[in-house]
């Protein structure tokens, strides 16, 4: 999360949880829902080629 936060893909403010406890709360920021649509994109990719090698003819 700290690795996160320093890339500027993650802020965080520290709160109350619903227990009444100190708990540190997490948010994404606009660079890190760009940064998480890049990885969905690539993961998609990465599972269509695995798809493709795994079933070669495109039988199910």
């Amino acid at each position: 999360m700290h690795r996160l936060e320093k890339r500027g893909w993650l802020k965080s403010e520290w709160g109350v949880s619903e227990a009444n406890q100190r708990a540190k709360y997490y948010q994404l920021t606009a660079a890190g829902k760009a940064q998480l649509s890049r990885e969905r994109d690539r993961w998609s990719q990465l599972v269509g080629a695995i798809g493709r090698i795994m079933n070669p003819a495109g039988n199910e």
